[in-house]
Formats: structure tokens, C-alpha cells, sequence
């Protein structure tokens, strides 16, 4: 029995230590398969969802601790605060985020300083939330952001100081009636605009509203123009 207890003390000695898959495994391959397709793009494409290169430590290729708002899931500098039944958006969001999902949540206004300093933010999914407010200096820091989902809300007006960068704005089944003059001006980026099912009649849309914008797919259905506002509408 002696010796028998000995040669399994010896081979547990001798073994290897045994590590599983964890979260820092799948983090690894999720941040190396991001690295891999900065390396296959251009330094100026902004259109893959994580465009931007940023220097890595080769000892540290994850963070040791990482702030996530609370409830939320982060990961890959996402993050994931939908369903959660929020009324307002949650602060400590890190600085490096890249996307923000926050729908299905009942989020009433977007305060100036929501998302300060995010500024390598690229998309913010804020669809199916109560918002009746975005204040006009939102998004003043976040120059880089790209999509913006705003759908299933009670806005009254598209946002005031919208980025230059964006690339996609989706304003779906709001309250929007009017489209103010130089509402996009400098969006020289914007190829996708989808704002169905807001209550915008022909006299809605000001003169200039569009100026200097080229949009190649824009989508007013369900509202309540009587003819097509030709003159009002941007260049394709």
C-alpha cells in the first residue's frame, strides 16, 4: 500500500497543470481575429465595424481589469446593456468602446455628457427605447462614430450636431414631422438614411436640408409626403 501511495504521489508531482478554456482564451482569439482584420485593411478604411488600429502590449494582450457598467456584458470593446430595463445610460463605460448596444431598454433623454470621451466609438444601437430628447452636445467627442440606430423612439427631430463620420443614421418609426436646413450639412459620409414612419409631410423637409450630402439608399416610407419632394431630397 506504501508504494503504491508513493508512485501516485510521484506521477502527481510529475504532472502537468491542467488549465481549461476560459474567458481569457476566448478573448485572446476574439482580439487577435480584430488585429488580423486591421492588418488586411488600409489605415483610412473606416467601413469594417472596428476600423481603428491601436497599439497593444505583447506582455498584456487583454486587460487585467476591465470596468463594465453594471449588468452589462463587455467584451472585444463591446458592450452589451440591452434588456435591461435602464432609464438612463450607464456611466463608467470604458473609453476604449467601440460599440454600444443599449435597445430594448426605457431610456427616455441622452444627456450632454453620456458618452464623453468614447472617442473611438464606432456604432450606438439605441432602438426601442422612450427617447424624446438627445441633447445637442452629445455627440461633440465621439468623431469616429459610424452607425447610429435610433429607430422605435419618440423623437421629434433628427439630433442637432450629428458626427461628420457617420456612415449610416436609422431614425425608423419616430415622431419626426420637420427636417430642419443644414440638419446634415457636412455629412459627406452618409450613405444610408432610414427614416420611415415618422409623420413628415412635403412641407417638412426645408430647402438645404440635404446640401452637399450624397445618400445612397434613403428610405421615407410610411409617412405623409403626397409626391415626391424632388427639389428637397439629396443627390444620389
Amino acid at each position: 500500500m506504501k508504494e503504491y501511495m508513493l508512485l501516485l504521489f510521484l506521477a502527481l508531482c510529475s504532472a502537468k497543470p491542467f488549465f481549461s478554456p476560459s474567458h481569457i482564451t476566448l478573448k485572446n482569439m476574439m482580439l487577435k481575429d480584430m488585429e488580423d482584420t486591421d492588418d488586411n485593411d488600409d489605415d483610412d478604411d473606416d467601413n469594417s465595424l472596428f476600423p481603428t488600429k491601436e497599439p497593444r502590449s505583447p506582455f498584456f494582450p487583454f486587460d487585467l481589469f476591465p470596468t463594465c457598467p453594471f449588468g452589462c456584458q463587455c467584451y472585444s470593446r463591446v458592450v452589451h446593456c440591452s434588456d435591461l430595463g435602464l432609464t438612463s445610460v450607464p456611466s463608467n463605460i470604458p473609453f476604449d468602446t467601440r460599440m454600444v448596444d443599449l435597445q430594448n431598454n426605457k431610456i427616455k433623454e441622452i444627456k450632454e455628457n453620456d458618452f464623453k470621451g468614447l472617442t473611438s466609438l464606432y456604432a450606438l444601437i439605441l432602438n426601442n427605447n422612450k427617447l424624446t430628447k438627445i441633447h445637442p452636445k452629445t455627440f461633440l467627442t465621439t468623431k469616429k462614430l459610424r452607425r447610429l440606430y435610433l429607430s422605435h423612439n419618440q423623437l421629434s427631430e433628427i439630433p442637432l450636431n450629428l458626427p461628420k463620420s457617420l456612415a449610416e443614421l436609422r431614425i425608423h418609426d419616430n415622431k419626426v414631422k420637420k427636417i430642419q436646413k443644414d440638419t446634415f450639412k457636412g455629412m459627406n459620409a452618409l450613405h444610408v438614411l432610414e427614416m420611415s414612419a415618422n409623420p413628415l409631410d412635403n412641407d417638412g423637409i426645408e430647402p438645404g436640408a440635404f446640401e452637399g450630402v450624397t445618400v445612397f439608399h434613403i428610405r421615407i416610407a410610411e409617412a405623409k409626403l403626397t409626391s415626391v419632394p424632388k427639389d428637397n431630397l439629396p443627390s444620389f
